[in-house]
C-alpha cells in the first residue's frame, strides 16, 4: 500500500511511512493522512539550500496540504530534524514537497495557480477549500519562482517592435514592446510617449541595449528620439502594418476624391462604377471576384 501512496504522490526523494483516514470532531471533513519522510542523506538547509548535517529531531510533527485524491483531503505529516548550518544557523532542514515556511506541497500550489489563470480568485479559492487571501499569495509564491528560473527576457534581444494601443472604450493606452525574433511580448506598461518607453530602455543594461540592432514602429518621433539616445546603433524602421495602413488610407482618399468629381461632372456611369468599391480596391487582385 505504502509504495502505491508513493507513486500517487509522484515526489522525489520521499519515503511514504502510513497512511491513515482521520475522521475527528474538530475536523469539517475527514482528511487522508500521509505520513512521509524524506530519504536519508539529504538534508539541506531550508534558507540557503547546502547540505548539512543533522543538529536533531525537531519540534513536532508538521503538516502540508497536497493535491486531493477523488473527493479526499490529503496532507503530508512528517517529522522534520532540524541542521546546523554555519551560515544561517540551526534551522529546520528542507523537504523536497514543499517550499520553506509553506503550508502546501509544491504540486497543490502548482494546480492552484494553474487554475488562477482560468477563473478568478473567489472561485478558486470555494474550489480548494482555501483562504481567498491565501489563493493569491500561492500564486504569487509560484509566479516569483518560475520568474527566478526563467532566463530574461531582455537576453539576446535583436530585433523589437513598439506600439501603443487602447483599452476601456479607447479612453486608456498601453504600450506594448516585442521580440521579433522569437515573437514573444517581452514588456508593457500603461501609458504611452517617451516617459513610457523610457521605462523599457531603463531596465536593459548596456549589453543588452547594444545588442538589439533594429527597432520597428510606426512614425511617433518619440520613438525615434528613444532610439537615438538608448540604442544609437540601432535601425529605426516602419513596421509593415503601418505601411499598409497609410497606404490604404491614401488609396480609399484617392478613390473618394475620383467618386466626387465623377458626381459633381454629372459623369453617372463613374459613378456607378465607383459606388460600393471601397473595399475592393483594398483587396489583392487574386482575391478579387468577378463582381
Amino acid at each position: 500500500m505504502n509504495s502505491i501512496f508513493n507513486q500517487l504522490l509522484n515526489v522525489k526523494g520521499v519515503v511514504v511511512e502510513t497512511v491513515r483516514i482521520v475522521d475527528s470532531p474538530l475536523r469539517p471533513e475527514p482528511v487522508l493522512e500521509v505520513r512521509v519522510r524524506p530519504r536519508k542523506g539529504i538534508l539541506r538547509c531550508s534558507r540557503c539550500g547546502k547540505r548539512r548535517h543533522g543538529y536533531d529531531q525537531g519540534g513536532g510533527v508538521r503538516r502540508w496540504r497536497h493535491q486531493d485524491f477523488g473527493c479526499w483531503r490529503v496532507e503530508l505529516v512528517a517529522m522534520m530534524p532540524c541542521v546546523d548550518c554555519p551560515g544561517c544557523g540551526v534551522v529546520v532542514a528542507s523537504v523536497p514537497w514543499a517550499e520553506p515556511g509553506s503550508r502546501f506541497t509544491r504540486d497543490f500550489e502548482a494546480e492552484c495557480a494553474w487554475l488562477m489563470t482560468v477563473a478568478d480568485q473567489k472561485t478558486v479559492s470555494g474550489f480548494l477549500h482555501v483562504a481567498w487571501r491565501t489563493a493569491g499569495d500561492i500564486a504569487h509564491r509560484v509566479a516569483d519562482r518560475l520568474r527566478a528560473d526563467m532566463p530574461s527576457p531582455f537576453d539576446g534581444l535583436t530585433a523589437i517592435g513598439v506600439d501603443e494601443t487602447s483599452y476601456r472604450k479607447g479612453h486608456t493606452y498601453i504600450t506594448v514592446v516585442v521580440d521579433h525574433e522569437r515573437r514573444r511580448v517581452i514588456w508593457a506598461h500603461d501609458g504611452y510617449g517617451r516617459d513610457v518607453f523610457d521605462l523599457f530602455f531603463r531596465q536593459l543594461t548596456d549589453e543588452q541595449k547594444a545588442s538589439i540592432k533594429v527597432v520597428t514602429g510606426d512614425g511617433a518621433r518619440w520613438i525615434d528620439s528613444c532610439v537615438r539616445e538608448h540604442c544609437s546603433n540601432a535601425e529605426r524602421v516602419l513596421d509593415g502594418f503601418h505601411i499598409v495602413s497609410w497606404m490604404s488610407d491614401a488609396l480609399d482618399k484617392v478613390r473618394e476624391r475620383l467618386w466626387n468629381q465623377a458626381r459633381h461632372e454629372h459623369d453617372e456611369e463613374t459613378v456607378k462604377r465607383m459606388r460600393g468599391v471601397k473595399y475592393a480596391v483594398l483587396k489583392n487582385p487574386g482575391d478579387l471576384t468577378d463582381r
